[in-house]
């Protein structure tokens, strides 16, 4: 049982060190439908926050969402509505305070 135990507390920290900034949920492989690139400059003491929407103009479904930080920020990336297996997204950036954004955002149908 505590084999178990340490093997579970041993994932869960490995988790908590890896601190991702990208996102790449589904296939990300397939047909590009959109894609932009966010660059924002830096504010002092300001948080900069980008919205990316994504909408079909027919009914084809999204596979895959990419966002790949390119400045290697503690940027925060979120899909706040839709997402694979629809056919719109709303991927939100956050930047740290004071910090820059610099993501490319890739969504593939």
């Amino acid at each position: 049982m505590s084999l178990k135990i340490n093997i579970f507390v041993i994932c869960v920290l490995c988790v908590a060190l890896y601190s991702a900034t990208d996102l790449n949920i589904g296939i990300i492989n397939g047909q590009l439908g959109y894609q932009e690139q966010v660059k924002l400059s830096s504010i002092p003491l300001t948080v900069r926050v980008k919205n990316v929407f994504y909408t079909s103009n027919n009914t084809k479904v999204i596979k895959g969402i990419s966002a790949v930080d390119l400045a290697n920020t503690k940027a925060k990336v979120k899909i706040t509505a839709g997402g694979v297996n629809f056919s719109f997204v709303n991927v939100l950036l956050n930047s740290e305070r004071g910090e820059s954004l610099n993501y490319l955002v890739q969504i593939y149908v």
